[in-house]
């Protein structure tokens, strides 16, 4: 055989090979293959081994059907109160139909993140400022709720959507700065005066309570010293009655001799004094005359007459 004979047979066994080896398809788990027939859909690969006739029948695309995560594109949305911030997020989907994802949109991705962008400046368009900073919650779940219904058409399903960041503009964030700095200032001189309120409070309260337990301190002495004066006056007065009764007992049976004791020394006074005359009631001498020296005395002043 010549040259030339060899080199076609090469030529043919390599192009056998070839179309041989091209209609084998190996799907991953995860994965679906497009099979086309002249450019005619005609069925889906599931994942594994698969042979396909060359030429006529080719696999146009494999599609994957796993959970997928897309940054979108940081763009510019103004708010309710016209101020224009800076937002970047992210998703998740995956897709659901695969006839529709393929056939049905030219590019079915593109058009979820169209329509995300749009959404967004709508739901962020509605809020103030301080509620897109302070709500990035909600705006995940409204944005959410409205691409669950937009994007089933396109045979997609988003998952999770999430805002990663919102930005202002500088002077806008230090407008921002010096409004915290004084709401700041405000709530810690509120906080300090409401301090010095229940400090003042505290100790007027406390003077109240020394000044009544001063008070009741000095109730209680008065009451004790009262008590204490009127048990000195009992005391007294029951030593007096004592004294009384005492001498009302002892007089009960000794009261001549008492009051003759007593008429003597009352005479002694009189004597010592310059008076050469003493009047006496009679009574007194009588009595007088019971005491045996003065009884003497008399009879002998009597007989002497």
């Amino acid at each position: 055989m010549s040259i030339v004979t060899w080199i076609i047979v090469a030529i043919v066994a390599l192009l056998v090979l070839f179309i041989i080896f091209s209609s084998f398809a190996i799907i991953h788990t995860g994965e679906v293959g497009i099979v086309e027939r002249l450019g005619v859909y005609v069925k889906t690969l599931e994942p594994g081994f698969h042979v396909v006739m060359p030429i006529i029948y080719r696999i146009t695309q494999v599609v994957n059907l796993k959970q997928i995560p897309m940054k979108i594109a940081e763009q510019e949305v103004i708010t309710k109160d016209n101020v224009v911030v800076k937002v970047s997020e992210t998703l998740k989907y995956h897709i659901t139909d695969v006839n529709a994802f393929v056939y049905k949109n030219k590019d079915s991705v593109t058009s979820m993140v169209q329509d995300t962008r749009a959404q967004l400046r709508g739901i962020i368009g509605n809020m103030d400022l301080n509620e897109v900073l302070n709500g990035t919650e909600t705006v995940n779940h409204n944005l959410f709720d409205q691409l669950s219904g937009v994007t089933a058409g396109y045979g997609l399903n988003v998952d999770r959507v999430n805002i990663d960041s919102v930005e202002v503009d500088q002077d806008i964030q230090e407008s921002m700065n010096k409004l915290l700095r004084a709401s700041r200032e405000k709530e810690a001189n509120i906080t300090q005066a409401e301090g010095l309120k229940q400090a003042a409070i505290a100790k007027a309260e406390g003077q109240k309570q020394a000044d009544i337990l001063e008070a009741e301190g000095g109730k209680q002495t008065q009451i004790l010293q009262a008590q204490g004066r009127a048990e000195s006056q009992r005391l007294i007065a029951q030593a007096s009655r004592d004294q009384i009764n005492f001498l009302n007992e002892a007089l009960k049976d000794n009261a001549p001799v008492y009051l003759q004791y007593k008429n003597i020394e009352a005479l002694e006074k009189l004597a010592t004094g310059q008076a050469n005359t003493v009047v006496m009631p009679n009574q007194a001498i009588d009595t007088l005359g019971q005491i045996p020296a003065v009884k003497e005395l008399l009879k002998q002043k009597t007989a002497d007459k």
